[in-house]
Parts: C-alpha cells; sequence; structure tokens
C-alpha cells in the first residue's frame, strides 16, 4: 500500500504515532474533511514522501519538529485548515515544498521568517497568503513581514530610537501604505527624538522630562507624526508651534501633567477651527494661571471646542482673589473671579461723575419748568433772559 487517506477521521485528535501502526511503508498520506487537531510528533518513517491535511480543523502543530523525523519527506500541503501561526518547520534535507494558503494567519505574530530564505524558500505559495486578523485583514502576509522588518533595521540603526519600541498599526488599503507608532515613554529622555522611521503617525512619549517641542515644528521627520503624547513630562510651552504647519494638521495631543501656565490662545483658536483633522487635545492636570485677560479667554476656546478638549472639566487654574491664591475649574469660574477682586469698591469714579451728570440735568428740567410755568401765569421771564443784549 502506497497511498493511504484518512476522510472525515471520527476523532478530536490524529495521533500519528497510533494511528499510522501498520502503515510504515506508505508513500503518501491524506487526511482530510475532519475535526482532528495534530499534537503529536510523527514517528520515524523511512518512505513517506507527502503528506496531504488539508480542510481540516488544524489550528496549530504540536511543535517544530512534527515532520522532522520522516526521513524521505518531500511536500507538506496543509492548506484550508485552521492555522494561525506556524513556527519555522524542522524538516529533512530531502525536503522541497511546503503549501500554506488558505489559512486564516494572524501577521500580528512573529512570520519573519518567511522572508529568510533557508527558511522560507521551502513555502512555495508563501506570495499568496493572506493575514486575517482585524489589524491586517487581507493583506499579503509577506508585504506586512517585509514592513516589519524595514521598521526594525530603521529603529535598531539609530541612537535616537535604542531603547524605544517600534510596531506597525496599520496598513492603508490601497495605496499598502504602513503606518508606524513609536513609544519612547518612560525612558528618562530630555529631548524628543531627532529621528523617527518614516511614515511614522504615532509616538508616546510619556513620563520621561522633555521640555522642548520645537521638532513638531521644525523636524521634518515629525511633519506627518499626527498623534503625539506627552504626558508626564516638564513642558512650559507651546508658543514655538504657532503658525506652523503641525498644529494645523494634528489629529491628536496629550500634554497632560506638564508644567503649562499659558498658551497662545489666539493661534490655538485659529489652528483648531482651520484643523478639519484635530480630534483630541488633552491640557488637563497642568498648573494653569488665569489672569483676566487670558482667563476669560482660554475658557471660550475650551467651550468652543469642548468636543476636541474633551478634558475640560479637569482642567483647573489658579487666580489671585483678595491677595489670596484660588483654584477652579476652567469651566466653573467667572470673570468676577479674575477680573474683579472682592475688596474692590462697587462704586467707580465713573458712576459718580455719571451720578453727577444725571442730577444736574434734573436739576435744568427743574428750572426750565419752573420758568415756564411763571412766564405762562404772570409773564415774568426769566432773569438771565433779562439780561441779554
Amino acid at each position: 500500500m502506497e497511498d493511504v487517506v484518512f476522510c472525515g477521521w471520527p476523532e478530536r485528535v490524529f495521533n500519528p504515532i497510533m494511528d499510522l501502526q501498520g502503515f510504515h511503508r506508505i508513500k503518501s498520506l491524506t487526511i482530510e474533511y475532519s475535526h482532528s487537531e495534530i499534537i503529536l510528533d510523527f514517528p520515524e518513517m523511512f518512505y513517506l514522501q507527502t503528506i496531504n491535511i488539508s480542510w481540516t480543523n488544524l489550528s496549530h502543530l504540536g511543535s517544530q519538529k512534527t515532520f522532522k523525523k520522516i526521513h524521505a519527506l518531500k511536500i507538506v500541503d496543509l492548506r484550508w485548515n485552521k492555522l494561525m501561526q506556524l513556527d519555522p518547520l524542522l524538516l529533512p534535507p530531502t525536503f522541497e515544498h511546503l503549501y500554506l494558503g488558505g489559512n486564516p494567519w494572524n501577521c500580528t505574530k512573529n512570520f519573519k521568517w518567511l522572508l529568510v530564505p533557508e527558511k522560507g524558500n521551502y513555502v512555495a505559495d508563501r506570495e499568496l497568503l493572506v493575514c486575517a486578523d482585524r489589524k491586517y485583514k487581507d493583506r499579503n502576509v509577506t508585504t506586512v513581514m517585509n514592513y516589519k522588518v524595514m521598521l526594525r533595521n530603521a529603529c535598531q540603526s539609530h541612537e535616537d530610537l535604542k531603547n524605544c519600541s517600534c510596531s506597525m498599526h496599520h496598513i492603508i488599503p490601497k495605496t499598502h501604505l504602513p503606518l508606524y507608532t513609536v513609544n519612547c515613554s518612560h525612558l528618562g529622555l530630555h529631548f524628543l527624538p531627532a529621528f523617527l522611521p518614516e511614515n511614522t503617525t504615532t509616538l508616546f512619549a510619556n513620563n520621561n522630562k522633555i521640555t522642548d517641542i520645537s521638532p513638531l515644528r521644525n523636524n521634518i521627520h515629525y511633519r506627518y507624526v499626527v498623534d503625539v503624547h506627552l504626558d508626564n513630562n516638564m513642558i512650559e510651552t507651546i508658543d514655538v508651534l504657532e503658525g506652523g504647519y503641525w498644529l494645523d494638521h494634528f489629529r491628536l495631543l496629550s500634554l497632560k501633567n506638564n508644567k503649562l501656565k499659558k498658551i497662545p490662545v489666539y493661534a490655538l483658536d485659529n489652528a483648531l477651527d482651520d484643523n478639519a483633522n484635530a480630534n483630541l487635545l488633552l491640557l488637563s492636570m497642568n498648573p494653569w494661571h488665569c489672569s483676566c485677560k487670558f482667563g476669560m479667554r482660554f475658557r471660550e476656546i475650551v467651550i468652543k471646542y469642548n468636543d476636541i478638549l474633551r478634558d475640560a472639566w479637569n482642567i483647573t487654574c489658579t487666580y489671585k482673589q483678595d491677595e489670596e491664591e484660588k483654584m477652579s475649574t476652567i469651566m466653573a469660574i467667572t470673570r468676577e473671579d479674575v477680573c474683579k477682586p472682592k475688596n474692590e469698591s462697587k462704586i467707580h469714579v465713573l458712576d459718580c461723575i455719571n451720578g453727577a451728570l444725571a442730577i444736574m440735568i434734573l436739576l435744568i428740567l427743574a428750572k426750565l419748568g419752573y420758568d415756564y410755568y411763571h412766564y405762562k401765569n404772570y409773564g415774568r421771564v426769566p432773569w438771565i433772559v433779562m439780561k441779554l443784549p
């Protein structure tokens, strides 16, 4: 007997050691249309050349050594199963082709071995493999792995990123352009990295000691970085972003728990008004100081763009009242809080002048009425009229 076919195998597990007893001299093995898993390695076999396991529930192989002891093995066909991940197999020297198409591959896992000639060249249909995971669904597996390798090399070759982690978070469907995320959080950095890989769109640099964000305006590597997370740093100003390309095109900027006291509110207003891409700006947990002019203008901006400034109710600012420092949320602050001290007199100089003018007008009207009454009843003209030439 040279060919053996197991069709509709009823057992949950196919045990090569037990189930192939008596088939030591077969040359071809087919297992199809079954619900079986293979969790044990194949026993030592000297004649078997072709294995076809298709249309089964096979989701993983027991180990990399599953086929190692099949000394004459040339072809393994694992198409149309439920395989999501596969480590490089240890195969005999006679091996020629491995077929893997039609499986729901999870490309967030490590498939970079497909690009290594001595391992990946065995996969005869590797250019046809397609990702099925949510992140890279319907993308070509080798394309995804190529981008991952390129990103890894770019990050590892630059000193600024040696401790940062780099990952690909998306591939644009039509253009197949990769989008990268660089995470440099918790590294004690004093400056933003001078280099970022091409196509980086998201940067995490939280929990560092960064004070200068000028690279967002001046460094070409940041031109298309639309999401920037800079929480828990030491940033005191973002004035440098005023009038720049980045502020007019960013999507997310998180500056929670920094050292910000004031920002250029008019520049921010213009930027948010012109930037249709802006989705989230977080400014809470900063030591904002609300003077009369800045406090009221800042509050207007927060209210105007509260769909973008979504931590508005957590933004607090300090202000002086009766020579005393007070704190309030920016949404609850009033003009009277920041623009008019409580001990200030309620009667101003202008109020006094207005009152005096009102009294004078009333006196003039009364005198006019008095003169009119005496002229009409007694024919007496006012004294000042008699003195006129």
